[in-house]
């Protein structure tokens, strides 16, 4: 994997916090350049700033309100979804690199990931867990469900049963006000609560509410993996994209980015009454043999109509039998396995040596697209 520096231009990074890619070489920068683009966006305005400092006095429905004006107003591509610049690059890179071998991103045979994660919001959206648990799992599935530490309270024994019941708890942020990094100070200080809420849950994952993301402060948490980075989404308040649609190393822990559009920008946003986008998206994702993570949240998904579109969809991922159902934990620790695989290139074919190479595979990167 390609091992970098994570120095953004307009800042400076610890020598110990670098980020290593899925795929190196010409791949590699391409991957790296989508990466430092994204850590130059990744910023909030000041009318954003100012938003969030205001935030806790708006009613939802009228955030609600402003959120669909400002989503609709914008000029995005009809397949404002698919990271078509960064794929265009990638392909480019391919091009001009196509006789690479490289490890296959996923274990034992699977093309893909599908990791489904939900971030629980409100008081009422904690209220809604159990049965949408229970509606994924009579499909077969398990999730990621992140929840805020210090806005509402917090059911410990719904979180246990969970557990026991396959699924997994995250930690999404602090008290979910959008200011978590408007200083190192304030971070610093919430950094300690959010890693006894970390300690208390059993969690080991992370995603920063609104998808807020500073990577370098984030090493300060005791996670594994993080998850508040995208491949592309135009409606985030902190603008970006890392492109690319596989995990990837910052610092001490694995970065798993996000890659189907959020349940609130297409139903709540836009309006949309089909799981049609999700869908496409999904297709994209194979043939790149990317990781399709979804956030969704209780929060939103509250009305017959919107649970059945979720529904449907999950009745599509269930019949994907090339697609492996991984909880974020699960992807972070393969993430880790393959990292430490070597690839012998002394016998014919290459041979792959390390923990669990029997569960890996190589590939030709001109497979790809």
């Amino acid at each position: 994997m390609t091992d970098r520096l994570l120095e953004p231009p307009q800042r400076q990074f610890d020598r110990s916090d670098r980020i290593r890619f899925a795929f190196d070489g010409l791949p590699g920068e391409v991957l790296r350049e989508h990466f430092e683009r994204d850590a130059r966006q990744a910023s909030l305005s000041a009318k954003f700033k100012m938003y969030y400092r205001f935030r806790p006095w708006i009613p939802i429905p009228v955030r609600q309100l402003l959120q669909r004006g400002r989503n609709q107003a914008m000029e995005v591509s009809d397949d404002w979804y698919l990271p078509s610049d960064f794929v265009s690059d990638f392909r480019s890179a391919i091009d001009r690199d196509s006789n690479r071998l490289v490890i296959h991103p996923w274990p034992d045979s699977f093309q893909m990931a599908v990791v489904l994660t939900h971030d629980v919001e409100t008081a009422a959206g904690m209220e809604s867990v159990d049965e949408l648990a229970k509606m994924e799992e009579r499909l077969g599935f398990r999730s990621a469900w992140n929840i805020v530490p210090h806005k509402y309270p917090v059911d410990r024994g719904l979180l246990e049963d969970l557990k026991h019941r396959g699924h997994e708890i995250g930690v999404h942020g602090y008290n979910h006000d959008g200011r978590l990094f408007e200083s190192r100070r304030l971070f610093s200080r919430r950094a300690e609560l959010i890693n006894q809420a970390i300690e208390s849950f059993g969690s080991t994952g992370f995603r920063a509410p609104m998808v807020h993301r500073n990577l370098q402060w984030l090493q300060a948490l005791d996670i594994d993996y993080d998850a508040s980075c995208f491949d592309v989404d135009p409606f985030q308040a902190m603008a970006g994209g890392v492109g690319g649609v596989w995990p990837f190393f910052a610092g001490k822990f694995v970065e798993l980015p996000y890659t189907l559009p959020q349940d609130h920008t297409l139903f709540v946003s836009l309006g949309e009454t089909t799981p049609r986008i999700w869908i496409e998206k999904l297709a994209y994702l194979r043939k790149l043999a990317g990781m399709a993570m979804l956030i969704t949240h209780p929060d939103y998904l509250d009305t017959p109509e919107r649970l059945e579109i979720y529904r449907i969809f999950l009745e599509h991922l269930a019949e994907q039998t090339d697609c492996w159902k991984a909880l974020p934990r699960e992807a972070a620790s393969w993430w880790r396995l393959r990292d430490n695989l070597e690839v012998h290139g002394s016998e014919r074919p290459p041979q792959l040596i390390g923990p669990s190479s029997q569960r890996a595979r190589l590939f030709s990167l001109s497979d790809f697209l």
